[in-house]
């Protein structure tokens, strides 16, 4: 069997991290390694992962970083020809690498599952098929355009729908390819996948292989302005090229109109068009400028960063 890298980034989850190691551990896949990245947890996370006992169990200990610097750290010490995350909070099925590994042997650069979402007491609250329920936000009308479209591609632009960084493995071709997570609180794995999905076969398994759980410190409760954001940032940065990718440029009159009338009828910002229109310009203007990457200022300069989350609604 292929030779799999679970990276977990580890943060103050005390009472979920046992069954998230476990959950790994005890793969029907076997030939693995797991690497925990501790992210300075201040509960006792780390009394639990200091016991761990397994040749396949990596720890490394840092100060506070944040989700995708650990995530990062741990997938530039991967050995494994494929790769997967795992949040210290949620669970493997037990055959999950098995099949996702088949799936992407099969000829995929990346796939994502259905999902059980979980709650605190670890009570299946119900299962996420994809894009075809539970979006985390409602499209404009509703059911949108897009989700009337069977693709994995399609249905990405409108919502995240794969939900967490728990929920993808991935090819080591496609990592070097596209690099690792970068510096968004909520929103890192959706800006991963569309990366991914411009040159990368990336497919969904239709099967719930994920525990998904939802509790009051999940990331994503913590700051609704700066999640909205987050959202303005990913459409501004990959709605061009992942259309590009989709719909080439035509000449047809009528074919830009519908193109136009597809895609306002499935992405919604929730009110804060005007923000994404900011960033686009930011964007634009640091190019001309000569600035390499100018949407990586917007998340590491926090001052600037704050100008355009005091005007989201």
């Amino acid at each position: 069997m292929s030779h799999v890298s679970v990276v977990i980034p580890s943060y103050n989850h005390e009472p979920y991290i046992r069954q998230a190691v476990d959950s790994v551990l005890a793969q029907s896949h076997v030939n693995l390694e797991l690497i925990v990245v501790d992210d300075g947890s201040s509960d006792r996370s780390l009394d639990y992962l200091r016991s761990v006992r397994d040749s396949r169990f990596r720890l490394v200990e840092q100060a506070n970083a944040g989700a995708h610097n650990a995530i990062n750290r741990g997938l530039a010490m991967a050995q494994g020809e494929y790769l997967a995350i795992l949040n210290s909070d949620d669970i493997f099925h037990p055959d999950r690498l098995a099949i996702c590994v088949r799936r992407l042997q099969a000829g995929a650069d990346l796939v994502a599952t259905w999902l059980e979402v979980i709650d605190h007491e670890s009570k299946v609250l119900g299962v996420k098929k994809g894009w075809r329920n539970m979006l985390p936000w409602p499209t404009m009308p509703p059911g949108g355009r897009l989700a009337a479209v069977d693709a994995f591609v399609i249905n990405l632009l409108q919502s995240n729908f794969v939900s967490t960084t728990s929920n993808i493995v991935f090819t080591r071709r496609l990592y070097e390819s596209v690099g690792g997570m970068v510096p968004l609180r909520f929103a890192h794995d959706w800006d991963f996948l569309l990366r991914a999905v411009r040159s990368f076969r990336c497919e969904l398994i239709e099967q719930p292989l994920l525990q998904y759980r939802i509790h009051s410190s999940n990331t994503i409760s913590s700051n609704r302005s700066w999640m909205l954001f987050e959202i303005c940032w990913i459409y501004a940065v990959h709605l061009n090229p992942v259309m590009a990718r989709l719909l080439p440029a035509s000449p047809d009159v009528s074919q830009v109109a519908a193109e136009a009338a597809f895609m306002a009828g499935s992405v919604n910002l929730q009110g804060n068009d005007k923000v994404m229109w900011m960033i686009q310009q930011f964007i634009e203007r640091q190019c001309r400028a000569g600035y390499a990457d100018p949407e990586l200022l917007l998340l590491e300069y926090e001052a600037l960063r704050q100008e355009f989350i005091n005007c989201i609604v």
